[in-house]
């Protein structure tokens, strides 16, 4: 969970909203002046590596990562009451043999609304993107492909952004896995996207960059990591990595919020399932 005190200050109230799926309410805070929305769609699920006593392998391809979008209104045009919906993360995929072997489940969009209805345009506030993220393919005898992030969302579906200040960022892809080693990802946003499960040989790691350090690949036969929450000296979150292939493929990590599920490994006897997408958030931030 995302700590809230990392986010506070003498001059504004903010709240963290992180419960998938279950509508909750904002209550718009006494002199509010100005208020800023940060809306983080949720991450899918890693797909299952793919097991076979002989021949080429794959481990499961990393599942995409949430958009964003943010927007920055004055207090006095909003209603005194809102509704959030945080977005669910996907299930990793199944770990197996073919006909048993799964891709990782789709995420779903996080939202801020007048009534809680996600379904009517006309309820929308702000939502995190407009297509929800996708989630990783399932090994095979060939590579898996990622998972789409989510796509940029649009003004049209949504009825304050023309009244202030408005940014929409898309998702992050998660890592294509290959039949052999899985090359370290490359950090490219506050969001790092998820990686993919190995072959025959090492899971998906990130090469780090910046704030952010180097988390190296997944050892052979071995878990990936789950994705982490970074504070300092910036807000980021990561993908869970890809599982090792091998022998006993290991299981993708988990995606912290937002993110995306790792991609199991492959393996001859037994085959990892991908990791699950991180639930989304929402970020309000009320100024005085």
């Amino acid at each position: 969970m995302i700590d809230v005190s990392y986010f506070q200050t003498n001059n504004a109230n903010t709240q963290i909203f992180q419960n998938g799926d279950t509508w909750q309410t904002w209550i718009k805070p006494r002199n509010a002046k100005t208020v800023n929305f940060f809306v983080v769609g949720a991450g899918a699920g890693g797909g299952g590596g793919f097991q076979t006593g002989s021949g080429a392998k794959s481990g499961g391809g990393g599942g995409g990562s949430g958009g964003n979008a943010k927007l920055l209104v004055q207090a006095s045009i909003l209603p005194d009451i809102l509704y959030i919906l945080p977005g669910t993360g996907g299930v990793g995929g199944i770990g197996g043999a073919a006909g048993v072997v799964t891709s990782g489940s789709a995420a779903t969009k996080s939202f801020v609304c007048l009534t809680p209805d996600s379904s009517n345009v006309s309820n929308i506030v702000l939502t995190s993107g407009n297509v929800s993220a996708r989630g990783g393919q399932s090994g095979s005898a060939a590579a898996a492909t990622a998972g789409a992030g989510e796509t940029v969302a649009v003004t049209t579906n949504m009825v304050f952004v023309n009244l202030g200040n408005f940014l929409a960022t898309a998702g992050i892809a998660g890592q294509t896995s290959t039949t052999t080693n899985t090359s370290a990802g490359t950090v490219t946003s506050f969001i790092v996207q998820a990686g993919a499960g190995g072959g025959t040989g090492t899971g998906g790691g990130f090469n780090g960059g910046g704030p952010f350090p180097l988390i190296a690949n997944t050892p052979i036969d071995s878990p990936g990591r789950d994705g982490l929450i970074f504070y300092k000296p910036i807000f980021g979150v990561s993908g869970g990595r890809g599982g090792g292939g091998g022998t006993t493929g290991g299981k993708g990590g988990d995606g912290a919020p937002g993110c995306g599920g790792g991609g199991g490994g492959a393996g001859t006897t037994s085959a990892g399932n991908g990791g699950r997408g991180g639930d989304g958030f929402v970020i309000i931030t009320t100024n005085f």
